[in-house]
């Protein structure tokens, strides 16, 4: 996996891709994707291991998430990788398919 040099925006749009389809949303219904616990925890440990966390596209995306938020969602999702054998399974999953896609 290249580490420095990534697209991050398209990272970014393959993660809510990946969300999105497995939620069975379209982009508009987005913002229910944080409204669900796993799919917030995977989509910030997602957006965190891509480096692709700009508050810019975040913001455009989900609105209520500030800076604040971001740091304790981080910490949250890190803490629920940890304790949850579900979160933990999704998130390797999602990161193969992710890999596979770029």
């Amino acid at each position: 996996m290249n580490k420095y040099f990534i697209n991050k925006e398209e990272s970014y749009e393959k993660i809510i891709e990946l969300l999105c389809r497995y939620k069975g949303l379209s982009r508009k219904e987005l913002f229910k994707i944080l409204k669900d616990q796993e799919c917030r925890y995977l989509f910030f440990l997602l957006i965190r291991k891509y480096n692709c966390y700009d508050i810019g596209a975040i913001d455009k995306d989900f609105p209520s998430v500030n800076k604040n938020n971001i740091g304790m969602n981080f910490k949250k999702a890190e803490e629920k990788l940890l304790l949850n054998k579900k979160i933990r399974d999704m998130y390797f999953e999602a990161e193969n398919i992710i890999e596979k896609v770029k």
